[in-house]
């Protein structure tokens, strides 16, 4: 009689142990970013700026103005440096000869290259007062 306890409590104790057990808490995820080779998409580009951008006429800084339309809109793709990100450096830009579509780097000529975009950059739908402002910026910031 003792070994049929035995083995019976041998086999409950099977039985308990390979039964369904809980899972273990997963660790927090991670979030990720979206990989900087791709085109941004809605969800991982930054919200548009609300209401119209301070102008130089209003009081604002153009430069400083250029630079917050610069961070939203241009900076996950180029530095100010030299160093390429997904697009190129932006060292030195008004002393380059060309934009890479072949046109002198002028005011104008950035301008619409940065509003139709070309190669592999996407076009950026910037109003009038950010162009202007995002060239100033670009002017002071990349000499």
């Amino acid at each position: 009689m003792k070994e049929s306890l035995a083995l019976l409590f041998v086999a409950a104790l099977l039985v308990v142990a390979c039964g369904p057990q809980p899972l273990p808490e997963a660790p927090t995820p991670i979030p990720t970013l979206a990989p900087a080779t791709l085109p941004a998409t809605e969800a991982t580009q930054p919200p548009a700026q609300t209401g119209p951008a301070p102008t130089a006429a209003e009081g604002g800084d153009l430069v400083e103005a250029g630079n917050q339309v610069f961070q939203q809109n241009c900076a996950a793709c180029h530095n100010l440096t030299a160093e390429t990100k997904v697009g190129p450096g932006l060292a030195d830009l008004f002393a380059r000869d060309a934009l890479p579509n072949g046109n002198p780097v002028n005011d104008e000529n950035l301008r619409e290259w940065i509003l139709q975009g070309g190669g592999a950059m996407p076009p950026i739908p910037l109003d009038d007062a950010e162009l202007d402002q995002v060239v100033a910026f670009l002017r002071e910031a990349t000499q």
